[in-house]
């Protein structure tokens, strides 16, 4: 394939250009924009870290098609890790797509491997408009499925120990009682979004949020308005969708190789022996 075929089936269906924050890093990001650039070997990966980079320079990647970019805001001054990154892609031809938080957005993007994951039913996207006055799906407000043969009350407890067993993650970090009935469910994607629009989303008829960040003034509006609120890390999520996304790229280009990069969560936790 080319690159402008891949390129426009990112824009179009996997991460929908319309879906982006204004500011961030979305699209190509570094390398050669040829449209007309052959494209044999494709690596995804979470981060565009040392060990990916590293990984793709070894294995003569063409495209890498990350979630996060090298960096997040303008570069003021070049840092020793920026310049051992730019070291290894100066060496190398590649070029690099950004999908950003338009990948949590969209259909079938890690807003929806959540769902999956938690066996969650949509019942309706949760929108934000942007400055041109486009509505973004930033969240999914939905309701618990039942596993066969269960239909008791759906607890805040049951939610949570569906988190773990389902993600086996930790910690998961709860506000609320765990006996209490949870009716409609709002997952909440994009990494600070949540602690800028959080009086916007606590406006929606929801009993429970689902976030990857909170902050003190969130957690007390929530304990004075009598809402649930569950925080854990999206990392197995994404690391999930990205996953399936390369599945799908490999069935739609199979003349062309995709590698998935994983390289773990490197925050652990520390268990007192």
């Amino acid at each position: 394939m080319h690159l402008d075929e891949i390129e426009l089936f990112l824009k179009k269906e996997i991460a929908p250009e319309q879906f982006r924050k204004d500011s961030e890093i979305y699209g190509f990001h570094y390398g050669n924009y040829s449209k007309s650039k052959l494209i044999k070997k494709v690596m995804l990966t979470m981060d565009l870290n040392l060990n990916a980079l590293h990984f793709a320079a070894k294995n003569k990647i063409n495209l890498i098609i990350s979630l996060n970019g090298l960096i997040k805001d303008s570069i003021k001054n070049f840092k020793p890790d920026l310049i051992n990154k730019l070291s290894v892609l100066s060496k190398y031809p590649l070029t690099i797509f950004v999908l950003g938080s338009a990948f949590y957005a969209a259909e079938g993007g890690i807003l929806d491997m959540i769902l999956d994951i938690l066996y969650l039913k949509l019942d309706s996207p949760l929108e934000l408009k942007n400055q041109h006055g486009f509505k973004i799906p930033v969240g999914r407000i939905c309701i618990p499925n039942f596993y066969p043969g269960t239909n008791e009350t759906f607890t805040l407890e049951k939610l949570i120990n569906r988190i773990d067993s389902n993600l086996k993650i930790k910690p998961i970090l709860y506000l609320g009682k765990l006996k209490k009935e949870v009716n409609s469910i709002c997952v909440i994607g994009t990494e600070g979004l949540f602690l800028k629009y959080y009086d916007e989303f606590f406006s929606e008829d929801c009993d429970c949020f689902i976030t990857e960040s909170t902050n003190k003034s969130i957690i007390s509006l929530a304990f004075d308005l009598g809402i649930n609120l569950i925080e854990f890390s999206f990392f197995n999520c994404e690391i999930l969708a990205l996953k399936k996304l390369c599945n799908y790229l490999s069935l739609k280009f199979p003349y062309d190789e995709f590698y998935l990069f994983n390289s773990n969560n490197p925050l652990k936790l520390y268990t007192n022996p």
